[in-house]
């Protein structure tokens, strides 16, 4: 009986979007590089979704949106917002959406996996972890096995993979915990069971003097300043992602065979080693994503890095756009994207559409959310226009009018994707004008509008690692310009250090160029400072050198040659100008040709991506071919 009303709805559901009724399982596939999430019976989809299609929270029902408000039964609402979504160009109900059968949209519900069954900051590698893993798996899946309308399973939200809080905690832990003997082991074999060359990776804190000292609880291991240990760091997040990637999906696989593993519904950022970690133990990679600028462009690094590190498509598991001009009261009390009017707003959001379905990797994208948050804000106080709605329940039209042709066309978008992929690198590279004067002052990227011509798509690192951040550059007559967008998340409380953050450990941007004065060499270095905005994080508060020929250091006033945006860590956000008077000429022209050099350096080292190589350490140079560029002209 179960499986005959399985086939039922299984066919309604094609029916209703307009498709064969054949009985059978979501899927994914990839038709000529492109990848697709499959709906029941075989036909390719794109998956354009919105989270929390639920009828709101009753608690705040008199100063946000919930359904009897506004309806006279579940059923209508249910009826309305279907046609509404289906009416707007989506086609899926993302996380915290009502699983209700009175919807035939697919549905891909959260589960928090990975919390319920005490994986995350317990104890993953006791000899149990699995067997636990597949009871909460049985018990949280339950009421979703029987609908049809399942696509499948985020297994947990905002899972970071944050490397030294994993390796911290679980080398701080009693040894009865098997993550800390794990984690012990892992510190013993990089080394080979040679303390000293521990200590000259690690400053232990006071008492711990052996190995088996580390053993004991409240272990800690600080990085010292000029080591290596951020290597061993990234192990211990790969073996703990990967631990969890592999208790999930053998759960899901053992108590709901037939749905998708969709991840964890990456926060904004991604570890590399963690995407790493889990090949082979998803079907579809989850990210949430702050979209990069007010006009809607999505960082291409972000997902063409993706693309190389997981054989896997990605869903955008969650996008927003809010406006300080709304209907509900929200103040958007954070970092999160948003501009000042509905009409930037709707021009951000339909354009992120677009940019996202260009992308042939990313089979899927999910706004967040249905409703607006509640005005005065939800449970954590976040409060945000996010909504296609308003507390009140009218549709945001101006939102909606450039939305709906957006989703509408993504599929097509998406079809056409192939062809996206970045071009070899030329043999001489065209550098671009700048397409007005750019500003160092004005907090932001409006005076960038061409960001596909001016980006520099050839950077490179050592496999199996992928760029982790893109650079744009362009010139003028007074210099070269410069932005870049990048991840990068960084313990800095990890350093054991005295005074000054030390320049060697910090985020930097190198730059070597012969504009035909001979070669200058530059360092744009980002240093941590208290966040004057946000108590407990950090910003970044860059300082701009000239390298001299020995390695020593010149500093030059930053004061109009760099801004960092105000984008809260993991997030990398730098722009500064290069002027010509530093490249030792009195202007720059159309037609002039360079030789250049750039590289990016995260914080403690961890991983240097190159364009044309550039010195291993200040003043030292390298032997790899610079790149030879030209000045375009307009």
């Amino acid at each position: 009986m179960r499986k005959l009303l399985h086939v039922l709805l299984a066919s309604l559901l094609c029916l209703c979007l307009g498709l064969p009724a054949v009985a059978a399982s979501f899927g994914t596939r990839c038709d000529g590089g492109v990848w697709w999430l499959t709906l029941p019976g075989g036909p390719r989809f794109f998956s354009v979704g919105a989270n929390t299609v639920n009828g709101g929270d009753k608690k705040t029902r008199d100063r946000g949106y919930f359904f009897e408000n506004f309806y006279p039964a579940e059923a209508a609402w249910a009826a309305d917002t279907q046609q509404r979504l289906y009416a707007w160009g989506f086609n899926t109900r993302g996380g915290w959406s009502d699983p209700t059968p009175a919807m035939t949209l697919p549905i891909v519900p959260e589960i928090d996996l990975g919390r319920n069954a005490r994986l995350h900051w317990f104890d993953p590698f006791a000899p149990e972890a699995l067997e636990r893993t597949i009871a909460k798996a049985r018990e949280v899946t339950a009421p979703y096995r029987d609908n049809p309308a399942v696509i499948g399973y985020f297994t947990d939200n905002e899972v970071g993979w944050w490397n030294a809080p994993l390796f911290k905690w679980y080398l701080g832990n009693e040894w009865a915990i098997y993550a800390k003997r794990h984690v012990w082991r892992m510190v013993f074999d990089h080394y080979d069971g040679k303390w000293d060359r521990l200590l000259a990776d690690f400053v232990p804190a006071p008492g711990f003097n052996s190995f088996e000292d580390l053993k004991r609880g409240g272990a800690e291991l600080k990085l010292r300043p000029g080591g290596q240990g951020i290597g061993l760091i990234t192990k211990v997040t790969a073996a703990c992602a990967g631990r969890y990637y592999e208790l999930v999906h053998k759960a899901l696989r053992a108590v709901d065979p037939g749905r998708l593993v969709m991840g964890d519904r990456l926060p904004l950022y991604y570890n590399q080693d963690a995407v790493l970690a889990s090949r082979g133990h998803l079907d579809v990679l989850s990210t949430n994503y702050n979209v990069d600028t007010p006009d809607g462009w999505v960082a291409p690094y972000y997902f063409e890095g993706l693309a190389k590190l997981t054989n896997t498509p990605v869903l955008v598991s969650e996008f927003f756009f809010a406006a300080n001009q709304n209907r509900s009261g929200n103040v958007n009390n954070g970092h999160l994207m948003h501009v000042e009017t509905q009409a930037e707003r709707a021009v951000g959001a339909a354009a992120a559409v677009r940019n996202f379905a260009a992308f042939p990797n990313v089979a899927g994208i999910h706004w967040f959310q249905y409703y607006d948050e509640p005005h005065g804000g939800r449970g954590d106080g976040e409060d945000f226009n996010m909504g296609l709605v308003d507390i009140h329940n009218v549709p945001y039209e101006t939102l909606l009018a450039a939305m709906v042709p957006a989703n509408r066309e993504a599929p097509a978008i998406h079809a056409a994707s192939a062809a996206n992929r970045p071009a070899a690198q030329p043999e001489v590279v065209s550098i671009h004008p700048a397409a007005g004067p750019v500003s160092l002052a004005d907090g932001g990227l409006g005076d960038w509008p061409d960001k596909a011509a001016t980006r520099l798509p050839w950077f490179r690192l050592p496999a199996p690692h992928v760029p982790f951040g893109d650079v744009h550059m362009s010139w003028d007559a007074q210099g070269l310009n410069l932005f870049h967008l990048a991840q990068n998340y960084v313990d800095l409380f990890l350093l054991a250090y005295e005074g000054e953050f030390p320049i060697s450990e910090t985020y930097q941007l190198q730059i070597e160029v012969d504009a035909g004065a001979g070669l200058r060499r530059f360092a744009a270095c980002l240093l941590p400072r208290p966040h004057s905005k946000y108590p407990g994080r950090f910003e970044l508060s860059p300082r701009l050198f000239r390298i001299e020929d020995d390695g020593s250091l010149t500093r030059i006033d930053e004061t109009g040659l760099v801004q960092v945006l105000d984008k809260p860590l993991p997030h990398i956000a730098l722009e500064m100008t290069l002027p010509a008077r530093e490249l030792g000429v009195a202007a720059l022209t159309p037609g002039q040709n360079l030789t250049l050099r750039l590289g990016v350096t995260t914080f403690y080292r961890e991983m240097t991506m190159r364009l044309g190589a550039v010195p291993r350490g200040f003043g030292k140079s390298d032997t790899d071919r610079p790149v030879k560029a030209i000045l375009a002209d307009k």
